[in-house]
């Protein structure tokens, strides 16, 4: 439902990649707020932008007692078959951007075009000057009202004449869930677009401290899987995943025999404890960072290398577990929930 994503671009970023000055991980991590940029360490603050509730699913750790699903390896066979195109962050393209607004941030009407668009417009969203969304066709991009602590997130977003459109918009708490409760987000999952975000300030620390979103190719027919309240899969089979699955990399495998740089093992070892939450359809397996446009001028340098898709294939993806996902949700009930952020208007019953 929102777009499919980088299939033959990975695969080429994975090829041709070489990673900017990071040490192979097995030493002591660095103090706190210190990245290790290959000469002069940079200091940052190592927090989470937007964490969502300490019950988001994305903050939930795998306990010891969350069983495997009795499917898993014959799921696993389609992430291995995705992962031919690439395992990847997906950073500069196919990423969300993130821009903060404040109470002095101008208020507009975005107005909503997708034929299937439960509103017409949505009214009140704060848009900071130069805002762009993600220059591929998903056009994504998620605005942070930090004085309201309202999360406005967008799909197919664009400007014209100073005005404003999207094919389809919503909006959230920040100290909710990260979880559209009845759909219509601009994922076809259901997700905030910041829930499972890769961001700097993970990497800057010494841990991930929250599950990552993830898309690839073979997402299964026949509705989600909670916590997502919506899906756009389409494939069927017994190694299709459905959307709202939680995978995680298997627990017992030492990182250290792996040879991961620093930004892979620290990927790594978030995948052991919280794991990865499926939130879309798209090509390859790719891991969502927070785009280039929007944040802070070389907001990732010393922790991701300067690619477009920084590659994660010495992660075995053989490696990897699904968790028990529960029934799918044939029939999901779709609508519009009022978040007290914005006003829709021209809604449809």
């Amino acid at each position: 439902m929102r777009g499919r994503g980088i299939a033959g671009l990975a695969a080429i970023a994975v090829a041709v990649t070489t990673v900017a000055a990071t040490p192979a991980m097995g030493a002591a991590p660095p103090p706190a707020g210190e990245i290790d940029a290959g000469s002069t360490p940079i200091t940052r603050i190592a927090a989470n932008p937007v964490p969502f509730a300490a019950d988001s699913p994305f903050n939930q750790l795998i306990g010891p007692d969350t069983l495997v699903d009795p499917r898993s390896s014959t799921m696993v066979r389609s992430l291995v078959r995705s992962a031919r195109q690439g395992f990847v962050v997906a950073r500069r393209r196919w990423s969300v951007p993130v821009y903060f607004a404040n109470a002095s941030t101008p208020r507009r009407k975005v107005r909503l075009t997708a034929r299937w668009r439960a509103a017409r417009a949505l009214h009140g969203v704060p848009i900071p000057r130069g805002a762009r969304p993600d220059p591929e066709d998903d056009g994504s991009i998620a605005i942070v009202d930090r004085s309201t602590g309202c999360e406005y997130d967008f799909w197919q977003f664009k400007q014209k004449r100073g005005r404003w459109t999207a094919s389809w918009g919503n909006s959230t708490r920040t100290d909710g869930t990260g979880v559209y409760p009845n759909g219509l987000s601009a994922r076809a999952s259901g997700f905030a677009l910041t829930a499972g975000l890769l961001w700097p300030e993970d990497l800057a620390g010494n841990s991930i401290e929250h599950a990552l979103a993830f898309s690839y190719d073979f997402t299964k027919a026949g509705g989600p899987v909670a916590p997502a309240t919506e899906t756009d899969g389409v494939t069927r089979g017994r190694t299709a995943i459905p959307i709202g699955a939680r995978v995680r990399l298997d627990p017992t495998l030492d990182l250290n025999t792996l040879n991961l740089n620093r930004y892979q093992m620290m990927i790594a070892q978030a995948l052991q404890r919280y794991g990865m939450i499926l939130v879309d359809s798209g090509g390859g397996i790719s891991v969502y960072a927070r785009g280039p446009r929007g944040a802070p001028r070389q907001a990732w340098k010393g922790l991701l290398p300067r690619s477009t898709y920084p590659p994660l294939d010495a992660i075995p993806v053989h490696r990897l577990q699904v968790m028990n996902t529960g029934p799918q949700i044939r029939d999901p009930d779709i609508h519009i929930v009022p978040s007290g952020c914005g006003r829709f208007t021209g809604v449809r019953q």
